[in-house]
C-alpha cells in the first residue's frame, strides 16, 4: 500500500496545500488517490465549504466520492486543539473510529494521503497524540516545513520526535507561503536541514496565487518538475 502521512512543523505551515500538491501530482502519474483529514477544527459543521475547510478542500482538488463521514471523521467549531476543542464542545475522540475509516479508504484506492493536525506532538485525546495515529496508520511521515528563520529548529524537533517514536520519514517538503525572491538566510534553510537530520530535501512547494483545484492543477508543470524525488 502506498501513500504517506503529512504533518508539519506547527499549525498553519501549510499541510494541507502540501497535501492538494501531492495529491494532484499522483493522480498526474495514474494513481487512484484518496485523501483523508481526520479531525478538522475550527470549522462549522453545519456551514462549511471547500473554503473554509480543508477537508473538503482535499475532496474537491481530488474529485473523490467518498464519504465526507470518512475522509474527516471529527470536525469542530473550536479553532484549537482536536483534545481541547472536543473538551470545550463536551465530545469525545475516538481513535479507533478514525483507524477503522482510515482502512476503509484504504482498500479503496491505490495511493492514500493522511494530513494530520497540527504537529506530531498535538493531542486528540489525554493519551493519544499524532504521533500515536500516524503510527497506528503505518504510513511513512512527510514533514512540511516553512522557509522563515526559526524553521531550522522547529523541523529539527519534529524530526527527532517522528525518530524517537519509531516513524519512518520519506522527508522534508518546503513549503513557499509568500510571493517573491527568498533572501539569504531562507535559501539555505533546506541544505541545513539537511546537513543536522540526515533527512532529504523532498523538494519546495511553489507559491500559488489561485488556492483552488483549478489554481493548483494549472501549476502541475511547476510541481513535477519539484517534486521528482517523490
Amino acid at each position: 500500500m502506498k501513500g504517506y502521512f503529512i504533518t508539519g512543523t506547527d499549525t498553519g505551515v501549510g499541510k494541507t496545500i502540501v497535501t492538494a500538491c501531492l495529491a494532484t501530482l499522483f493522480k498526474s502519474r495514474g494513481e487512484d488517490v484518496g485523501v483523508m483529514k481526520p479531525i478538522e477544527t475550527g470549522v462549522n459543521p453545519e456551514c462549511s465549504s471547500s473554503a473554509n475547510s480543508d477537508a473538503k478542500f482535499l475532496m474537491e482538488v481530488t474529485g473523490t466520492q467518498d464519504p465526507l463521514e470518512y475522509v474527516c471523521p471529527f470536525r469542530l467549531k473550536m479553532p484549537a486543539s482536536p483534545y481541547q476543542a472536543a473538551r470545550f464542545e463536551g465530545k469525545e475522540l475516538d481513535p479507533e473510529k478514525i483507524l477503522e475509516r482510515f482502512r476503509a479508504l484504504q482498500s479503496k484506492h491505490s495511493m492514500m494521503l493522511v494530513e494530520g493536525v497540527g504537529g506530531l506532538l498535538v493531542p486528540i485525546t489525554r493519551r493519544y497524540n499524532v504521533v500515536d495515529l500516524a503510527l497506528q496508520m503505518g504510513l511513512p511521515l512527510i514533514i512540511v516545513s516553512r522557509f522563515q528563520i526559526g524553521t531550522l529548529n522547529h523541523t529539527l524537533l519534529t524530526i527527532n520526535a517522528a525518530r524517537q517514536h519509531g516513524l519512518k520519514i520519506k522527508g522534508v517538503i518546503l513549503n513557499s507561503s509568500n510571493e517573491g525572491e527568498l533572501n539569504a538566510v531562507e535559501a539555505d534553510q533546506g541544505s541545513l536541514i539537511k546537513e543536522f537530520s540526515d533527512v532529504p530535501i523532498l523538494g519546495t512547494c511553489p507559491y500559488i496565487n489561485d488556492l483552488s483545484s483549478q489554481g493548483i492543477n494549472q501549476s502541475l508543470v511547476l510541481l513535477q518538475s519539484q517534486f521528482q524525488q517523490i
